[in-house]
């Protein structure tokens, strides 16, 4: 059970939650089922919810939820998903209840896996999901998900069919992208939903503010396409002067479409930096992305917005050995021992996400103690140096990002030390990491 991990605290907390929300809180372990290296634990809770629990407003009534925890027991490398219903709480809680909120789940989710964070988003109440790419959008609806799908990036010609077989709703910045998808959208029938892309000052896409009360005006004439939504992003919300000048921009814009009698469709400007600058007040939607995940675009927002951290690696070693004072280590030789050393070697590379910036340069945990790398990443392992844990043995977990004990490694410090930002952390995470997802 995923806040186990957390720790005394983190457990407290959401007890007490849960007793906020539910004065007469009751939680029954019924039954608990030990096989292999899995552990099944159902629970019964029931209790009157008199305040916010999540996304749930007080309600009055008496509810009674089932709930069954599945603990596997893994060797090698595992990725956990945690927080993310939290997570989405204080996002909704942020940018104000009666906003729409569009999931957003593009390159495998951050690296936290899509299909499966956006079947728990769409389970929370998510609205709407968006993607980059046609095939990210296409994987969900293999995976049996039905909500609404947005296109966060332009499509050409060749992804039509596909874009109105699997009911998606793609942007549109010209007169271009109508003129290609109108025959796709009449030859499957359908009424193809759309959203508008205004370049407000990004500079990256979207339609100039002046010309796009026209091209909506084209998407609202059209028997087989209508205005699902008008949007932009903004470019640095933090930036007060800036995104002013985008949110004026994109005032003038709607004002434009409506003066010509149409309707602009739900109106969404950005994503998490929007969300804790809070700004765009004016929008009928929000697009999380980082968020979701516990992360944010400014590291020192993270913890004042209420965010957890959804991901954890963690990995048992392949190897623990010594060696004498001299030996060199890895490729290259880039490491030599000083001194008669403990080492663990962990199977997790450069191949599953783990870059050769690290050689020489960051840690792990392992019995709550931090331990350095040492030597070059490979693609399939590294090495870490266990010389001051003690008795560290192959039944130890090691964590590369995460908490343990009363230590903590976040995706921020390993940014930090490869010299980029936390959504390339996560999101360079190979698919071939297993990943448990531990709210499913």
């Amino acid at each position: 059970y995923a806040p186990l991990r957390h720790g005394h605290d983190a457990i407290k907390g959401m007890v007490q939650r849960a007793h906020a929300a539910f004065p007469d809180y009751y939680e029954e372990l019924e039954e608990m089922i030990a096989e292999g290296d899995k552990v099944v634990v159902r629970l019964t809770i029931t209790g009157t919810q008199d305040g916010q629990w999540g996304p749930l407003p007080p309600t009055g009534k008496s509810v009674r939820f089932e709930e069954i925890v599945i603990l596997r027991f893994v060797d090698g490398k595992v990725v956990e998903q945690r927080g993310l219903p939290d997570n989405l709480a204080a996002l909704r809680q942020r940018a104000g209840e009666a906003m729409q909120v569009i999931g957003v789940v593009k390159a495998n989710a951050y690296g936290h896996g899509a299909v499966e964070v956006a079947t728990s988003l769409v389970r929370l109440g998510v609205e709407r999901l968006a993607v980059a790419t046609v095939s990210e959008a296409s994987e969900l609806r293999d995976a049996g998900l039905s909500a609404p799908i947005l296109l966060l990036w332009g499509i050409g010609a060749g992804d039509v069919e596909a874009v109105v077989r699997a009911h998606l709703e793609p942007i549109v910045d010209s007169a271009a992208a109508v003129e290609f998808l109108e025959p796709a959208a009449a030859a499957g029938g359908t009424r193809l939903g759309v959203h508008l892309k205004v370049d407000s000052g990004l500079g990256r896409q979207g339609i100039e503010p002046v010309s796009a009360a026209g091209l909506a005006g084209r998407i609202a004439a059209s028997r087989h396409l209508h205005l699902a939504g008008t949007m932009t992003h903004l470019a640095a919300p933090d930036n007060e002067a800036h995104t002013t000048s985008q949110l004026a921009r994109m005032t003038e814009v709607l004002d434009a479409i409506r003066a010509a009698g149409i309707d602009p469709g739900i109106v969404h400007l950005g994503g998490t930096g929007a969300i804790l600058a809070g700004v765009g007040a004016f929008a009928d939607a929000v697009r999380p992305g980082i968020g979701l995940y516990g992360l944010s675009p400014n590291p020192l927002d993270a913890g004042a917005a209420d965010l957890t951290p959804a991901l954890a690696i963690r990995a048992l070693p392949l190897r623990v050995f010594e060696v004498a004072p001299g030996t060199p280590i890895g490729y290259g030789l880039r490491w030599t021992a000083r001194r008669t050393s403990r080492l663990a070697t962990l199977p997790i590379g450069y191949g599953d996400g783990w870059p050769r910036s690290h050689e020489n340069n960051g840690s792990a945990l392992v019995r709550g103690l931090r331990v350095p790398m040492v030597g070059a990443i490979s693609m399939d392992g590294l090495v870490v140096d266990v010389s001051d844990a003690e008795s560290v043995s192959l039944d130890d977990e090691f964590v590369l990002i995460g908490r343990q004990g009363d230590e903590e490694i976040t995706a921020d410090e390993v940014a930090a030390q490869r010299g980029t930002i936390n959504y390339e952390v996560t999101t360079m995470l190979r698919r071939r990491l297993p990943r448990w997802h531990l709210d499913q």
